[in-house]
């Protein structure tokens, strides 16, 4: 039974948390099911006892699908009827309780809600008609208190019933699809300190309904773990973003709705929620684009729409591609830049699978909280709060790839640079810390390092360019190290278009300049596809030894 205080204390956002927790997977077992339909179509051709055998086990499977879609959609729906009676059974109490508070004559106890008309005492100028109506009218509000706390209790029972004649036996489900041992759960998963390997090692050692079961109940898990393989992850994520997205939207309407009425919070909440919508639909662009020759399907890998955001887009198959290629953007990236980082993406796709006769992939990494200013883009904290999540993340391409790890190829712009170089080196027994066959540095303000051969992979395998206009030029040294483009930091560059002028009090560097590596028909993303296909760019660098003495170099920025 309901009591005043349970009503009070209750939080009818839980049971609309719960309610969309059973529609999502009623969501995703629905275009399952349409999926299951469409391959059983498909099965024309095929005929003859087995095909028939196959025929009847999957129509089996998606009556059970659809069935559990019914009662996961009837349970959501009890959920939310229960949220909508407490809401309004607390908003009856809310009125009764102003009234009280209002005035010094009335008292509620917090326990059961018994309203009391103060007796009065010496002083009490009030007559008895008046000490009457008091009377009158705190019966008359411990009547409403009491009539919402029996509507609580009714609407908590009913929910009781319902909930209790939606059990998986009632339905006819005794989780026949996939079997009670065949269900993963939390507790099933690896380990946070496993690795990528070990991750793709139980994947792969999970049934294919064992890993139905984790990609449609725990797609958070699934979504985001590397290791498991991309199309896995592509599915997870699918499921995970369409309610994401649909809440972000539904928030920012009801925000701009409020127009000049928001609180100075409700208008940060309003900005923020801006660029976090157009980064959103920018992934959702993406995956609703028909994949083409120039441009293939988009994986969502991740994404995380708490504070800037963040998400890890790509755009071609990794687990299935020869060459792939993983973008790490800079300063003011997040997912209000997503839309920006994903052009660049697909001019490089576009090139790349020109290049290498359609077989390649570009990944938007936006993984991490980048500075959004270049004040804090002069810390190091950031791309060292970055590495192991780039890192894991590049040992979950080699870890899933099909044909044993393909040709793997970071690419950092600007601090995305710097991130890159935090997450190399070698560890205690010289092995990379990134496993990857190229490192490409564009528009660098330094690595954190003061060699490519402290970057842990042959320093041929190292390159660098930066636009002769671009403002990065400007950057002591003493902020990220020396920048890779420096004669004596061993790196190979490769030359840029130079970018537009600046003004002459910017000395002619531009912050455009520092964006324009990926324009159509440009030097830069001209040597970038070709490092990415595993050929040998133009060259521009004059190359020293570690500890060589670089004299005076007048190109070398950094000084």
């Amino acid at each position: 039974m309901v009591t005043f205080r349970h009503l009070r204390e209750a939080d009818p956002a839980v049971y609309e948390d719960i309610a969309a927790g059973w529609a999502r997977p009623a969501s995703a077992l629905e275009a399952t099911s349409d999926d299951i339909k469409r391959e059983v179509a498909g099965l024309g051709g095929w005929w003859g006892d087995a095909a028939d055998v196959a025929r009847d086990h999957l129509s089996d499977v998606r009556r059970e699908y659809r069935t559990t879609v019914e009662y996961a959609e009837r349970v959501s729906a009890v959920l939310r009827t229960l949220a909508d009676s407490v809401s309004d059974a607390q908003q009856r109490i809310g009125r009764v309780m102003e009234i009280v508070d209002s005035t010094y004559l009335l008292s509620v106890d917090p326990d059961t809600g018994t309203v009391r008309a103060n007796a009065g005492g010496p002083g009490d100028t009030r007559t008895d008609e008046e000490k009457a109506e008091n009377r009158r009218l705190a019966e008359e509000l411990g009547e409403e208190i009491q009539a919402a706390v029996d509507d609580a209790t009714e609407a908590d029972q009913a929910a009781s019933r319902q909930l209790n004649d939606l059990m998986p036996a009632d339905a006819g489900l005794e989780l026949q699809a996939t079997g009670a041992d065949r269900v993963v759960r939390p507790s099933d998963f690896p380990d946070a300190g496993d690795s990528a390997a070990e991750v793709k090692e139980w994947w792969d050692e999970l049934s294919p309904l064992e890993r139905e079961s984790a990609i449609y109940t725990h797609p958070d898990r699934v979504g985001s773990l590397d290791g498991i393989p991309v199309e896995a992850r592509d599915r997870a994520n699918r499921i995970l973003f369409e309610e994401s997205y649909a809440d972000v939207k539904a928030r920012y309407e009801a925000l701009d709705e409020l127009g000049e009425e928001r609180t100075s919070e409700q208008q940060r909440e309003f900005d923020q929620l801006a660029g976090t919508r157009q980064g959103l639909e920018a992934i959702n662009d993406q995956l609703g684009r028909e994949p083409s020759e120039a441009y293939p399907q988009a994986y969502p890998l991740d994404f995380d729409t708490e504070g800037h955001g963040r998400g890890i887009l790509a755009t071609g198959n990794p687990d299935t591609a020869e060459n792939t290629v993983t973008q790490v953007p800079g300063t003011e990236s997040g997912l209000h830049s997503m839309a920006s980082e994903l052009e660049k993406a697909d001019q490089l796709i576009a090139e790349a699978g020109f290049e290498s006769g359609g077989d390649a992939a570009v990944v938007t990494w936006i993984g991490y909280d980048a500075p959004q200013d270049l004040g804090p883009a002069t810390n190091a904290h950031y791309a060292e709060d970055a590495a192991a999540d780039l890192r894991s993340f590049q040992d979950g391409l080699r870890a899933t790839h099909e044909g044993g790890g393909g040709h793997n190829t970071v690419l950092g712009h600007s601090y995305g640079s710097t991130v890159i170089g935090h997450a190399a080196g070698t560890d205690d027994d010289g092995e990379p810390n990134l496993d990857v066959d190229n490192m490409v540095f564009v528009g660098s303000p330094g690595v954190g390092v003061g060699h490519a051969s402290e970057l842990g992979i042959d320093t041929e395998n190292v390159y660098a360019t930066t636009a002769e206009n671009d403002v990065i030029r400007g950057t002591p040294r003493f902020v990220h190290d020396k920048q890779p483009i420096s004669a004596d930091f061993g790196a190979h560059e490769f030359p840029s278009d130079p970018g537009p002028d600046g003004d002459w009090y910017t000395l002619g560097y531009s912050g455009d300049a520092h964006s324009a590596y990926w324009h159509d028909d440009s030097d830069s993303l001209e040597n970038i596809v070709t490092i990415a296909v595993g050929g040998t760019p133009d060259r521009t660098d004059t190359i020293l030894a570690p500890g060589a003495d670089s004299g005076d170099v007048a190109d070398s920025p950094g000084v």
